[in-house]
């Protein structure tokens, strides 16, 4: 089964499920306006990237998210966290996301990472390709903010 999420205009929004309901294999789960709609610009795009991250099958291991939150927090213009428990507050509170990994394997990874954003390198591994996957997995995120395909 495969989930998708759509962001449908006010407009379409009956047509649209008018024309699910001729489909019985479809089922509408859930439908929560006003929790994306607050979440404002930014914190759409973040979700969206981190949902893109996802389906690219990027966030492979839960601790993958640790990157996402150093990488937030190393960058200005996007928020950032006191704690590995304020990130997920925020991924799962705000920004209505599920499947987060659990607190204690973001926390003991985000310190992992030494050096310039895009070019880090990880106390805990010396594997060559270990440490480019997870560098793209940070370019990934900020290629998919950036807008970019």
């Amino acid at each position: 089964m495969k989930e998708i999420i759509l962001r449908i205009d006010d407009a379409a929004f009956e047509k649209l499920m008018g024309m699910l309901s001729l489909c019985p294999s479809v089922e509408v789960v859930d439908v929560n306006e006003s929790a994306v709609l607050s979440c404002g610009p930014l914190a759409l795009r973040i979700r969206e990237s981190i949902i893109r991250l996802r389906e690219e099958h990027l966030l492979c291991k839960m601790y993958d998210y640790a990157w996402l939150k150093v990488a937030m927090d190393s960058d200005a213009d996007l928020p950032s966290f006191e704690s590995a428990q304020k990130f997920l507050d925020y991924l799962g509170g705000v920004l209505q996301l599920d499947g987060l990994p659990s607190e204690s394997s973001i926390s003991k990874k985000m310190d992992a990472a030494r050096g310039q954003l895009f070019n880090w390198t990880f106390t805990d591994t010396k594997d060559a390709q270990e440490t480019t996957r997870r560098n793209n997995i940070v370019k990934r995120f900020f290629n998919l903010m950036r807008g970019q395909k």
